[in-house]
């Protein structure tokens, strides 16, 4: 298994055990990873829940560009709706 695997496993466990830090952590070790990565991105953004105040505007860059845009746009929405922030 790769290590963004073992990720992926790890945040899910955490994501699970509503500890929306830790999966957070590990969402954006993944886009540090790869910042095209719309998975990551929308796995950060479903761990954003109360803790807006991490995100930063500069969150916008990832994700972009690659051929799960549509996940992207998702993700996107979700900081959008959780924050009420622009990222675009």
């Amino acid at each position: 298994m790769s290590e963004y695997e073992q990720l992926s496993v790890l945040y899910n466990q955490h994501y699970l055990a509503d500890e929306p830090e830790q999966a957070m952590a590990i969402a954006l070790e993944q886009l540090d990873m790869d910042p095209s990565d719309s998975v990551a991105l929308l796995r950060f953004a479903l761990s954003v829940q109360g803790s807006c105040d991490k995100v930063q505007p500069f969150f916008s860059q990832y994700g972009a560009n690659n051929e799960f845009q549509f996940v992207t746009e998702l993700a996107k929405l979700v900081i959008k709706k959780e924050c009420n922030i622009q990222l675009d």
